[in-house]
């Protein structure tokens, strides 16, 4: 039995996720803003608490290195590394495509697209292979897309998929919108897949 925390600040909205093996203990996905360091100590007290456990229980620690937002990415990763080191537990790094990717490829199947804005008309996108898998590629947004469209007749975009994501696809390429937030099982699961190896 292992005792694992799971912190996703990559994603559009936070999630933070207690497991004990492939059993989600307690997990909370809050809207709006939070104070990340706040926030993720008061998660990870309540979540001891409401199932009677002790920090020093804790086997694992996952966060979400993703690409996401700076800030929120950074405050997490930075949160649950000083925790990391303060229990002396190991630190598992999930990534932001891989999870929502996952979701995405469960619910429609391949190819999916995972995407995440960033500044100037760039963006990170990754595409999976059928083993969920695909190599990470910066660069012009509208480029890549054009370059998907002629590629596959139909695409399920997941991340943070903005109407400028979509206006790339219109008309040229039927799309779907996949996964933006990981689920809890989600996270537990990819967690888990990683201790084991």
């Amino acid at each position: 039995m292992s005792l694992v925390v799971c912190i996703e600040t990559a994603a559009p909205a936070p999630v933070f996720v207690m497991g004990d093996d492939d059993k989600v203990l307690f997990a909370d996905a809050p809207s709006g803003r939070i104070e990340g360091p706040i926030y993720l100590r008061d998660k990870v007290l309540e979540a001891l608490g409401a199932n009677g456990r002790d920090r020093s229980e804790i086997d694992y620690l996952a966060v979400d290195l993703g690409p996401g937002g700076l800030t929120a990415t950074r405050s997490g990763v930075t949160f649950a590394n000083a925790l990391a080191y303060g229990l002396g537990k190991p630190l598992i790094s999930l990534g932001y495509f891989e999870l929502v990717g996952a979701e995405s490829r469960q619910a429609f199947g391949n190819p999916v697209l995972c995407v995440r804005e960033t500044t100037d008309g760039d963006a990170f996108t990754m595409v999976l292979d059928e083993k969920g898998h695909g190599p990470l590629k910066f660069g012009n947004l509208e480029e890549r897309c054009r370059e998907l469209c002629q590629a596959f007749e139909c695409i399920t975009l997941a991340g943070v998929v903005k109407p400028t994501v979509e206006a790339h696809f219109d008309g040229k390429s039927r799309y779907r919108i996949g996964s933006r937030v990981p689920r809890p099982e989600t996270l537990l699961r990819h967690a888990l897949a990683k201790i084991e190896r």
